[in-house]
């Protein structure tokens, strides 16, 4: 059976749907602004399917609606723009609870302000379809008739029709914003770039992060915020701020808004109900007419740095976060950057103070020059803090040796409590900080000079603290790391004093050198006057008088003569052998330093015992040993009121270790006359080292190592 003809009236529908929506799509096809397409439709719509108006509504995630347009006969197109709640009983909630078309027979039961609206247009039934945009309802379109008579079967399908039309119009021009709103941003984020490639300043590319982001985005207050260690933020670049919003605002890390949650999870995050949110931005923010904001993390070096926030009037945009992402990612580059650039100037400002302080240090320059300088070098560097170096008394106080712009003068001297600053960098021998100066021990001090903080750095000589090199603030905690760059300076004033302390030593030890050398002469040359030579003067004498007997032929009296003259002789003769002894020993000379000892323990009046166990070594070696020895038994037997003494010495490790010692009285000091000062000085000079132990009633022990080359080979017979 052959189909039936269709109705002509269908066909006559039928070709004027395909004519309207070939119109519509045209529009669609050329790109029409969004505006141009929504009146075609709506007035094709209503042209189409007669009897009715046709309307164009947009729906929010809110469950509210925009009346975009509405067509009737009489009017034509119409612009509305309102915006309305859901209610019950109507299009906008069946299609958005359903995605797929409806209609509604009766408005009766309906209830809102929108189903008021549509009673108000004459509307009896109406039938709708949704625009599916991106998988998701965007709006819908509706014919409404104002009789009693239902809208005819197949009207979905005509405005399904229409809506995919729409759709597409709505997918294409997103598609273009998009790609405008990439260029844009792009073109933003390359901006923004260049400055940073070309190394503008910082402050010039913050400033253009929070001006291009905000241009982006499309809101007008747009900030970025650095973060302190505890969460608080500051102020550093700002675009079109409300009132009493400044650089260098501070506020704490109290609160739930967005830059709070981003302190708390590094990731972007946003806040859309500012009026209920905690803490101090989003009060301020609320209290100037913002009712949302959003922020992204910036990260330098993988730090989390700040955040770049932007505040609006109104809902922000959906995927505000990744534009702000994308450009607090440039920020974090620049800054990181910048930091970096910053570094490196840093540590080349600090190598060539730390230079020049060294250079004054290795010239032998005055301590208190050098103390000046390091301090002036150390203030200069880290931002023109007040720097003070003191010197730690043997009680519990210090004297000011040198500040640059530090609080007390030099030369005063103050007395420190426990706990306080100085009295841990003393006992630790580390460097120490105070944060807040109101909660030290020592807190009425520190405002008595105008201190809120500070970071002393210890001054080591040899094993003990000398002092300290301190920073001092007035404004609030010194920043972190400052330690490490104030220990440098530090150790450069200990270098300084130990070097002045050096100098000091080795001119007093020169002098005591150059002392005991000529007492020395003097006393050769005292003992040679007064006994050789006069031995040998009165031998000359005597000769002469002999020589005159004989010539005047008195032989008996020449040879009495010259009998006295040779007893003058040999007693000028044993008493040269005797000082010469008194010297360098024959026996160290001929058989080393075991018969030096030897020779030095005949004459001694108590007993000794004695282990010398080493070979032949470089005379001066074993001078400087033998002397060791004698001025060590010299004291005990003019001081110790000791019964018995000992020596030992050995070669080990190509050292020569010495040891004397007695069970006499002890308290022996050096520098007290005892001759022991000059052993330091002897033993020092081969580069050795003496020390000595004499505790008050228990004896004294000396002992030296000196080092050596190599020993002299051994002599075939000499005893051991």
């Amino acid at each position: 059976m052959e189909p039936s003809a269709k109705n002509p009236g269908d066909l006559r529908r039928s070709a004027a749907e395909q004519v309207a929506l070939r119109r519509v799509a045209t529009l669609v096809a050329r790109g029409a602004a969004r505006a141009e397409v929504f009146e075609a439709l709506v007035t094709e719509v209503g042209l189409l399917i007669s009897a009715t108006d046709a309307a164009l509504v947009r729906l929010h995630d809110d469950e509210t609606v925009t009346m975009i347009g509405r067509w009737n006969e009489s009017d034509g197109y119409q612009d509305i723009g309102v915006r309305h709640p859901f209610g019950s009983g109507t299009l906008a909630r069946l299609i958005w609870d359903g995605k797929r078309p409806s209609r509604i027979r009766s408005y009766t039961g309906s209830s809102g302000s929108l189903a008021e609206m549509i009673r108000g247009w004459g509307w009896r039934s109406s039938v709708g379809a949704p625009v599916i945009v991106d998988g998701t309802v965007w709006g819908l379109t509706a014919v409404g008739s104002a009789n009693d008579q239902e809208l005819p079967p197949g009207t979905e399908d005509q405005l399904a029709a229409f809506t995919e039309l729409l759709a597409i119009a709505i997918a294409n021009e997103q598609s273009r914003e998009e790609l405008e709103q990439l260029a844009a941003e792009q073109a933003a984020l390359r901006r923004v770039a260049e400055l940073a490639v070309h190394d503008a300043p910082p402050d010039e590319v913050l400033e253009a992060v929070v001006t291009e982001a905000s241009r982006l985005v499309g809101v007008a207050f747009t900030t970025l915020l650095r973060f302190e260690p505890d969460g608080a933020t500051e102020v550093v670049a700002i675009h079109d701020p409300p009132d009493g919003v400044t650089v260098g605002m501070r506020a704490s890390g109290d609160g739930d808004g967005a830059t709070q949650r981003v302190w708390r999870t590094r990731r972007p995050a946003r806040a859309d109900q500012l009026k209920a949110m905690s803490g101090a931005w989003p009060r301020l923010a609320a209290g100037q007419g913002y009712s949302s904001s959003a922020a992204a993390p910036v990260l330098a070096a993988d730090r989390l740095w700040g955040a770049l926030v932007a505040a609006g009037r109104g809902a922000l945009p959906p995927g505000i976060e990744e534009q702000l992402s994308r450009f607090a990612e440039l920020a974090g580059t620049a800054i990181a950057s910048s930091q970096a650039r910053a570094d490196v100037q840093a540590m080349a400002d600090e190598q060539a103070a730390l230079l020049r302080v060294a250079e004054q240090v290795a010239r032998g320059g005055p301590p208190d020059a050098i103390f000046a300088a390091v301090a002036a070098e150390a203030q200069q560097l880290l931002g023109g803090q007040p720097m003070t170096l003191v010197r730690f008394e043997e009680d519990a106080a210090l004297v000011v040796v040198s500040h640059s712009g530090g609080p007390a003068p030099s030369g005063t001297r103050i007395a420190y409590a426990s706990g306080t600053l100085p009295d841990r960098v003393r006992r630790t021998g580390r460097p120490e900080r105070v944060d807040d100066y109101a909660v030290e021990p020592d807190a009425a001090l520190a405002r008595e000079f105008g201190l809120t903080a500070a970071v002393a750095a210890p001054i080591a000589l040899e094993s003990r603290v000398w002092g300290m090199l301190t920073a001092t603030s007035a404004d609030g905690p010194l920043v972190r790391g400052v330690e490490d760059r104030l220990q440098q300076f530090a150790n450069l004033a200990g270098t300084a004093v130990s070097n002045a302390a050096s100098r000091a030593q080795l001119i007093a030890s020169r002098a005591r050198v150059l002392s005991t050398a000529d007492e020395t002469r003097r006393r050769l040359q005292r003992d040679v006057h007064d006994g050789a030579q006069q031995r040998l003067v009165q031998t000359v004498i005597t000769l002469k008088l002999a020589q005159q007997s004989l010539a005047d032929r008195d032989v008996q009296a020449g040879i009495d003569r010259v009998e006295e003259a040779l007893k003058h002789a040999q007693r000028a003769t044993d008493e040269l052998r005797e000082l010469v002894s008194g010297i360098l020993p024959a026996g160290l000379t001929r058989k080393g330093l075991r018969g030096g000892v030897e020779s030095l323990l005949a004459d001694l009046p108590l007993p000794v015992d004695a282990v010398v166990d080493m070979p032949r070594l470089p005379a001066e070696i074993e001078t400087t040993a033998y002397f060791v020895v004698a001025e060590a038994l010299t004291n005990v037997v003019k001081h110790a009121r000791a019964n018995r003494a000992w020596v030992r010495a050995s070669l080990s490790d190509g050292a020569v270790r010495i040891e004397v010692g007695d069970d006499g009285v002890g308290g022996a000091q050096a520098g007290t006359g005892s001759g022991l000062t000059g052993l330091f000085d002897r033993v020092e000079a081969r580069g050795g080292a003496l020390r000595i132990t004499s505790p008050a009633g228990t004896g004294t022990t000396v002992e030296a190592t000196v080092p050596i080359g190599d020993p002299l080979p051994s002599t075939p017979g000499m005893p051991h």
